[in-house]
């Protein structure tokens, strides 16, 4: 009987784990064995490289310029996306008017189609009847400035449109965090004479701290990975350099055009695995210490 219960978890969990072997698991074993080739076509026998891939790697200005972009939005989306949901989330908590609709209003970018999205920052970020265009000409008539036509600039611009889409999303968390706080310590507060600013700084903020670091992981994962609006926004002549991503880069490596070099795609790929524990695991390991504290 002991035996039959130590056993029945797992026969729940491995239809969880089958999927998760040959949807996650598996790719990221072929990523690891193709990125040791030299695959130029599926037509091809893939032929033995070796570590050379990862050489070349090193030797690759938009690799690097690529990861340099990825760390840009990382840094972006942990100072804009999360301070601008917490306060958001704070103000939202207060009885004020249309505050069910306004939550429903910051939360909708992030169930618009990506493709509806890329359309529709396209048309604000015309430079000559766009709309921010002609906000700005209110003010300035001979303003003119091509939005994604600069080169060092366009990334940027889609990283604000990434923001807006994205901060929606932390500020459920952020909401659900501040709903689970308990009632009792703001009464408590109040009764000792704190306002508003001190019950937020010392209630309010603290306890939302598990909840800023699942935030910030999540942030910082869907960073390092993205791919959608990069790729469906700055694909209009702008030099690669300017525009890649570490995801895109794999993708145009091995699909875009008639480069078709999979085994080097791979290798990137690889390369973007490695980052992305390399700056997870230190998060996941202290949010446990965290956890395991007395």
């Amino acid at each position: 009987m002991m035996t039959h219960r130590r056993f029945t978890p797992l026969l729940f969990l491995f239809p969880a784990c089958a999927v998760y072997a040959v949807f996650v698991l598996l790719p990221i074993g072929e990523s690891l064995r193709l990125s040791l080739y030299h695959w130029s076509s599926p037509l091809a026998e893939p032929k033995f490289h070796g570590l050379a891939n990862f050489a070349d790697l090193l030797r690759d200005p938009v690799f690097w310029r690529a990861l340099w972009h990825n760390a840009l939005l990382v840094v972006l989306s942990l100072a804009v996306q999360l301070p601008v949901a917490c306060g958001l989330a704070l103000l939202l908590q207060q009885p004020i008017r249309g505050r069910g609709l306004l939550r429903t209003a910051l939360f909708a970018p992030m169930i618009m189609p990506t493709a509806a999205i890329a359309a529709l920052w396209l048309f604000l970020y015309q430079p000559g009847d766009g709309l921010l265009t002609q906000l700005i000409r209110l003010f300035r008539p001979d303003f003119d400035y091509g939005w994604l036509a600069v080169p060092t600039h366009a990334l940027f611009w889609v990283f604000l449109t990434i923001c807006w889409r994205h901060t929606g999303f932390h500020l459920v968390l952020f909401l659900a965090g501040v709903a689970a706080i308990p009632e009792d310590l703001y009464e408590a507060a109040r009764i000792d004479g704190a306002g508003e600013w001190a019950q937020a700084r010392h209630i309010t903020l603290p306890l939302l701290k598990p909840v800023a670091t699942v935030a910030a992981t999540l942030s910082v994962i869907g960073s390092l990975k993205y791919f959608d609006l990069v790729y469906l926004m700055l694909d209009r002549g702008v030099p690669e350099e300017h525009r890649e991503l570490l995801a895109t880069y794999v993708y145009r490596l091995a699909f875009s055009g008639f480069s078709g070099r999979y085994g080097y795609s791979s290798s990137v790929a690889v390369s973007l695995l490695v980052v992305a524990l390399a700056v997870i695991l230190p998060l996941q390991w202290r949010r446990a210490r965290q956890e395991g504290a007395p």
